[in-house]
């Protein structure tokens, strides 16, 4: 509803644009010379070469210039034209006999007279395309951006979607075991993937929301990732406690989470994640996250599958030239740290 109102305003306000520079172009003469016309026949005459000028403008914007050089049939848009400053002439010659049948001893010849309104034809004509141009332009930045607005709002739906689903069915089958263990624990597991839930499902829902609420969600996904990992991994991770309200795009951090996961634990063999966040003079946001790395197989199709690759489009699109990510093999380790200025 709110594009609809946009384009009807834009419009409205390009129809009052073009009835005054008409209403000045029409009254131009007047307004030169100061000298109002003495008779309705010579302010009708002064009306004559605008009018003529009007003609061609609009030929050009309504249907020459959209349907033959729009469409690249440029021989065609310049002979139609041709053809339009030759009938516009011959009619201009046509109420000139009428509203002035005797010639002035000073009257300019006829070649002359045509030249000139050429040269003004071709101005007019000039003006047309470039304000179609430049409104098809501004209407397809709009059409780009909308598409990207689209397109953001698919690929947060697809991350969300392709939050590894098998999250939330181990977790349920780890809390069930828990149960009989240690209920007090089994009970916060649940608090915390209720939380998880509500927020994957509705707050993410948002194009951006309060950093405290995303880092409230990575601790929840975090914690109960720890709750099916055996001993022998380490899992450490440090968040700030104060954000200044700062605001981020949802689900931004979580691939890189998963990811440390799913390539940085063992079951038998000491693994280690570390993961810090940073928010540095209220103006940039640093995740710095370093894992073991145990490359999976190229039959293994466990994981999110949101890969790293989908995660730089996605920041491209919300942050374009505002972050810088680098992601690289050190050693036995992996190591990632992504910069966001917002």
């Amino acid at each position: 509803m709110f594009q609809i109102r946009n384009y009807r305003h834009q419009r409205y306000l390009t129809v009052v644009l073009h009835l005054l520079v008409w209403a000045i172009i029409f009254n131009l003469p007047m307004l030169s010379t100061g000298n109002a016309p003495h008779t309705m026949k010579d302010y009708f005459r002064s009306w004559v070469p605008p009018v003529a000028f009007a003609l061609v403008f609009y030929a050009n914007y309504f249907y020459l210039i959209p349907r033959l050089l729009f469409n690249k049939r440029t021989w065609q848009f310049f002979v139609s034209n041709a053809i339009l400053y030759a009938i516009t002439i011959a009619l201009l010659e046509e109420v000139k006999t009428i509203m002035i049948p005797i010639p002035g001893p000073h009257a300019p010849h006829v070649l002359e007279v045509v030249v000139r309104f050429i040269i003004a034809f071709s101005m007019a004509t000039g003006v047309s395309v470039a304000i179609r141009i430049t409104g098809e332009w501004f209407r397809s930045e709009d059409i780009r951006k909308d598409l990207e607005k689209e397109h953001l709002k698919s690929e947060l739906v697809n991350l969300k979607n392709q939050l590894n689903p098998h999250f939330f069915f181990n977790t349920l089958n780890t809390i069930y075991g828990l149960i009989v263990q240690n209920q007090e624990v089994a009970q916060d597991a649940v608090h915390r993937l209720s939380k998880l839930m509500r927020y994957h499902l509705y707050d993410s829902n948002e194009r951006y929301v309060p950093l405290r609420k995303e880092i409230e969600f990575m601790v929840h996904y975090i914690d109960l990732m720890k709750l099916r990992i055996t001993s022998n991994v380490s899992v450490q991770y440090k968040f700030p406690d104060v954000t200044h309200d700062i605001m981020v795009a949802p689900l931004l951090f979580i691939p890189l989470i998963e990811n440390s996961f799913k390539h940085g634990v063992h079951l038998n063999k000491p693994s280690e994640i570390v993961m810090t966040l940073e928010v540095i003079h209220q103006k940039q946001i640093v995740f710095y996250i370093r894992n073991t790395s145990f490359p999976k197989k190229e039959n293994d199709q466990s994981g999110s599958g949101i890969g790293l690759e989908n995660l730089k489009k996605r920041l491209s699109l919300l942050y374009p030239e505002r972050y810088t990510f680098v992601a690289e093999e050190n050693g036995a380790y992996f190591d990632c740290t992504l910069t966001i200025h917002v």
